[in-house]
């Protein structure tokens, strides 16, 4: 079984690049200090993208049972059954994001075998989704080359 860490290293790495990049061609949050939209950049990618993914079928898992939030109260995950993401939105913000947030923040691959695998789906599916996304916007993709 490969090192379900290596698929981690790189969507870190990975998600770190687009942010520059992001910043640097101007998808930018309304707020004084600098951070990137992927919101707006999940708009620049279209719907198009969001189909393209779902026939490519390598985010099956990450769309169909996607990620849930680790919340303050009870340190539970939340929603018990999520609904599935249904846009492009959902899979960059909800998707992508909250995986490469969880697993930077220390929160993926904790509960032991039975959910390393899971876990490392989502990883995985969440860093294919980042490596077909690096060709799509033409500013972006420029600095990510």
């Amino acid at each position: 079984m490969p090192d379900p860490y290596d698929d981690g290293r790189e969507l870190a790495r990975l998600f770190g690049r687009f942010e520059h990049a992001l910043k640097r061609t101007g998808f930018l949050k309304n707020r004084p200090d600098a951070q990137a939209d992927w919101d707006a950049f999940a708009q620049a990618l279209g719907p198009t993208f969001f189909a393209d993914i779902v026939n490519a079928g390598v985010a099956s898992t990450l769309i169909g049972d996607p990620p849930r939030r680790l919340m303050r109260e009870g340190l539970t995950w939340q929603p018990e059954y999520p609904a599935p993401l249904g846009n492009i939105h959902q899979l960059i913000v909800q998707g992508v994001c909250r995986v490469r947030n969880s697993y930077v923040h220390g929160e993926k691959f904790q509960g032991g075998p039975d959910t390393w695998e899971r876990d490392g789906t989502l990883v995985a599916e969440a860093l294919a989704v980042l490596r077909e996304a690096q060709g799509r916007v033409p500013a972006v993709s420029a600095l990510l080359a």
